[in-house]
C-alpha cells in the first residue's frame, strides 16, 4: 500500500485538506501485507489506535484507507455527520452475495465519549475471523447480522445503541472503482461479485477494494493521472482533521 499511498492517494488527500482546512496525517506502517494475509489483517488493525490518537487532537476524525482517491473537492464530507451521530460510514451494497455493510474504508468520527467507547469496544471484539479484521468487529459492535463466514447475506440486523448514532455517508463517499476486473486482478472474492453495485455518476472518493497490489497500482494511475475535478464553491470552515 506504501506506493498507492504516496503516489496516488496522499496528494488527492492534501487537495482535499487544503480546500477545506484540515490536517492530514499520514502514516508509514513498518509492516503490512496482501491480501487477508497476517501482515495485511495486522495493518488493518491499526486504523483503530490512529483513529483515536486523532481523536484526541482534533474535533473531527476522518480515516481513508491507502486504496481510497479522492476526485471531487466541492463537498465537505462533515455536513454528512449528523448532529445526533457520533460518526458516519458508507454503506456498501453487493448483489452478488446478497450483502449490504458498513464499509470502513472511509470512516468520520466526532471526538466524543461515546466515539472512544466505541472504538473501546471494537478492540475488546478483536480480530474476526474471515478476511475483515477492522470491519468484521465494526459490524460486530454495531450489532449487524453479518451472514455466512464470508459475510454472505450480511444485513442490518437488530443493531445496538451505537447504530443508533452513526450516520450514514452518501454512496459517491465510498464508491468501489467500477471498471471491470478479472479474477487473476482480485483476492478475497471473484470479479462477479463486483458487477451490479451501485454506482452514482460523479462520486467524491473512488475505493480500490479487493484488487492485488499491481492490479490496484496500475488502476489506481490510470485515475490520478486524469484531470482533476474541482468545483469553485467557497471554502468551508472547518479546521479539524
Amino acid at each position: 500500500m506504501n506506493a498507492v499511498l504516496h503516489r496516488f492517494a496522499l496528494p488527492s488527500f492534501l487537495r482535499y485538506a487544503e480546500r477545506w482546512g484540515y490536517a492530514v496525517r499520514a502514516v508509514d506502517l513498518p509492516e503490512d501485507g496482501t491480501g487477508a494475509d497476517d501482515g495485511a489483517q495486522q495493518a488493518k488493525w491499526v486504523k483503530v489506535s490512529l483513529l483515536r490518537d486523532a481523536l484526541r487532537e482534533f474535533d473531527l476524525a476522518l480515516w481513508m484507507d491507502a486504496d481510497t482517491l479522492i476526485v471531487r473537492t466541492d463537498e465537505d464530507v462533515a455536513s454528512h455527520l449528523g448532529a445526533h451521530a457520533f460518526q458516519a460510514l458508507t454503506l456498501e451494497q453487493v448483489p452478488f452475495d446478497h450483502r449490504m455493510n458498513p464499509n470502513t474504508g472511509v470512516w468520520l468520527m466526532r471526538s466524543c465519549a461515546i466515539s472512544f467507547r466505541f472504538l473501546d469496544a471494537v478492540e475488546s471484539a478483536g480480530h474476526q475471523p474471515g478476511p475483515w479484521a477492522d470491519q468484521g468487529a465494526v459490524l460486530k459492535v454495531l450489532g449487524w447480522n453479518r451472514g455466512d463466514e464470508s459475510y454472505r447475506w450480511a444485513s442490518p440486523g437488530r443493531g445496538s445503541r451505537f447504530l443508533q448514532g452513526t450516520s450514514w455517508l452518501p454512496p459517491g463517499w465510498n464508491q468501489p472503482y467500477p471498471s471491470r476486473r478479472a479474477d487473476a486482478d482480485v483476492y478475497n472474492s471473484t470479479s462477479a461479485s463486483y458487477v451490479g453495485r451501485p454506482a452514482v455518476e460523479d462520486p467524491c472518493v473512488l475505493h480500490f477494494m479487493g484488487m492485488k497490489p499491481d492490479a490496484r497500482y496500475r488502476q489506481m494511475k490510470e485515475v490520478a493521472d486524469k484531470p482533476h475535478h474541482v468545483m469553485g464553491l467557497a471554502p468551508g470552515g472547518h479546521q479539524e482533521s
